[in-house]
């Protein structure tokens, strides 16, 4: 496959030849929550049970349990919880529910699994309500660090010996998603999220519209279902956007003079960028993180990346791209803030009318890259039923 790209990609290009002087608009990656709409969020449940197993994973944590059913007979269900990042974080550990005790779970039930919900709390026999994502640092050490995660105090150099901005070591996005000051939140998922899905991203249901689709965009996106297609259900990052700054995972980036790779904390994926090629190759095999080429304009990298295999470019809402997608970001260092602030234009001429572009921001970390190690574990319930 040959692959083409707007515009050759050269050193001190801005935006591979677009030169855009600067973003006007910020549009925040989504916190996409792959199967939360695989729950009814309209009902509530709560159910009595014996934990069996307390399975402390990515993407998501699942507690598993016996219950009795209305005729004394013993069944076997399972809820979810949130990544076990995000838990950790949080203060939780692996025996923060333990095999053979008993609680009290609430939260919503399955849409298409019985025994199955997505849990909002549990409560303990002593009467202890412990809610979804709640705070436990002040009971338990927490095994990361500081919440934040932000490493606000470790001294380190400016550039590499080559004169470069040095961008090596461990990145965590700020605040939630990685969004920098006066971005918005991630949607709000109220209980009619399944049949009224958000339009776009912020709050609620406000926040900048859906990006304008052409024919071809529309149509692949009819054919895309999120509680079934959401890529994370197959562990995979979605798109070289999506996973930078997605659930606050810690990523890596090593720097060399020939290539700088980028180790995405989510899904374990991995980016190399070639720093040393004028262009992109004529032929790319397709791929998820496609083939990307880098420059620097200054002190700002500036990364082009074309010969992607056609998937989806916001989860949460299946807005899609085709294999004609190509995207130049720009990374800028901030030695004083030790920030790294990511730029970005994607242009699909098959799927989208015009550039979707956006802005997010990282800080050096004071936890370590860990790997993701996707195990996951949602059963039927995010496989779409037969007909």
């Amino acid at each position: 496959m040959t692959t083409k790209s707007s515009g050759n990609f050269k050193c001190g290009s801005s935006f591979g030849g677009l030169r855009i002087a600067a973003l006007l608009s910020i549009v925040p990656t989504l916190s996409a929550h792959h199967s939360s709409s695989a729950y009814d969020l309209s009902k509530h449940i709560e159910w009595k049970v014996t934990v069996t197993r307390f399975v402390f994973v990515n993407p998501h944590s699942y507690v598993f349990f016996n219950m009795q059913d209305g005729k004394g007979k013993t069944i076997s269900g399972r809820c979810e919880l949130p990544a076990v990042t995000s838990l950790m974080r949080a203060g939780w550990t692996k025996t923060t529910l333990v095999p053979g005790e008993k609680v009290a779970i609430k939260g919503s039930p399955g849409h298409n699994e019985e025994n199955v919900c997505y849990m909002s709390s549990f409560v303990r026999e002593n009467g202890q309500e412990v809610t979804r994502e709640q705070d436990l640092t002040g009971d338990l050490v927490n095994p990361l660090g500081t919440l934040a995660g932000v490493n606000k105090t470790t001294e380190r150099a400016a550039r590499l010996p080559n004169g470069h901005p040095n961008l090596q070591g461990p990145w965590v996005g700020v605040g939630p998603e990685g969004r920098g000051p006066g971005a918005r939140g991630p949607d709000g998922r109220g209980a009619d999220f399944k049949k009224n899905p958000p339009t776009g991203r912020g709050p609620g249901r406000g926040g900048p519209p859906r990006p304008e689709e052409t024919a071809a965009g529309q149509a692949a996106a009819k054919n895309y279902d999120q509680p079934f297609d959401d890529p994370a259900i197959k562990c995979d990052p979605a798109n070289i956007l999506f996973g930078w700054v997605h659930d606050r995972h810690v990523n890596e980036i090593i720097q060399k003079d020939d290539e700088i790779t980028f180790k995405y904390g989510y899904m374990d994926f991995v980016r190399t960028v070639h720093m040393n090629l004028p262009e992109h190759p004529k032929k790319i095999t397709p791929s998820r993180g496609g083939h990307s080429i880098g420059a620097w304009d200054g002190d700002v990298l500036v990364v082009d990346t074309v010969g992607f295999s056609p998937g989806v470019l916001i989860p949460i809402i299946g807005v899609m791209y085709s294999d004609q997608m190509h995207i130049v970001e720009r990374f800028t260092f901030d030695p004083n803030a030790k920030t790294l602030t990511r730029e970005y234009r994607a242009e699909d001429p098959l799927y989208l009318k015009g550039p979707y572009t956006g802005r997010d921001v990282m800080m050096f970390s004071d936890e370590p890259y860990v790997p993701y190690n996707c195990v996951e574990l949602s059963g039927t319930n995010n496989i779409r039923p037969k007909k």
